[in-house]
């Protein structure tokens, strides 16, 4: 199988008219070598987390699809990968900031409060070797990235998936601190694409006090 593309957690495979997206055992994490879903680095790995993270991201696709929001799932292809149809990616991160925690933190230290309530969505630049750069509306449409219409489309889909996500989460106790979403075309069509797991959103567990690694958050919805 062709590799169309290989980031830190994942790999996107080309399987004849569609694609497999196929989750790593790797973590990601700082530079002193903490895990964080929001790291840029490789800092270990976890036996069982490839395969955790394609059943929680299935769960959430799932969610959307009966959301009627259109995603780039297909269905479950093996334990750790997902069968995906192929798009057009734009190249933008959108956060969902429920509660302020990691780089929001770090970007505005002193004038915020962690776990302070955000409900925010903001866009990064999909670009490794810019390191994922923080990036305005304004400049999203100048530089030609996707037009108005489209990126209101893309926070509206953003917030309600977030929607979802929450009540999800909620419904086992669970709390959404952040999340990453991206987006595709196929067509005129837009799509959700990539994934939300434990690789792309922060969930905070009340009880405990702790922020869930990907495994844990996959057990909690029964999937391990």
């Amino acid at each position: 199988m062709e590799i169309i593309y290989e980031g830190k957690t994942k790999r996107l495979l080309r399987v004849g008219d569609h694609a497999a997206l196929k989750f790593k055992d790797d973590v990601t994490g700082d530079a002193e070598g903490n895990p964080d879903p929001g790291g840029n680095l490789v800092v270990g790995t976890l036996e069982g987390k490839g395969a955790a993270s394609a059943k929680v991201a299935s769960y959430f696709f799932k969610l959307m699809g009966e959301a009627g929001i259109s995603t780039h799932f297909r269905g479950l292809r093996s334990d750790d990968e997902l069968e995906v149809t192929l798009t057009t990616p734009i190249p933008l991160e959108v956060i969902y900031r429920a509660k302020a925690f990691g780089s929001f933190l770090a970007r505005y230290r002193g004038h915020v409060e962690p776990f302070m309530s955000l409900d925010l969505v903001e866009f990064n630049l999909k670009e490794d070797r810019l390191g994922d750069p923080l990036i305005t509306r304004q400049a999203i449409l100048k530089l030609g990235f996707t037009g108005d219409v489209e990126l209101g489309r893309i926070e509206v889909t953003t917030r309600r998936v977030a929607g979802l996500v929450r009540r999800a989460l909620a419904e086992v106790g669970l709390e959404l601190i952040d999340m990453k979403l991206e987006f595709g075309r196929v067509g005129d069509k837009l799509l959700v694409i990539d994934a939300l797991s434990g690789d792309t959103m922060r969930v905070y567990d009340p009880a405990k006090k702790k922020v869930l690694n990907q495994l844990e958050l996959a057990e909690w919805f029964g999937l391990t």
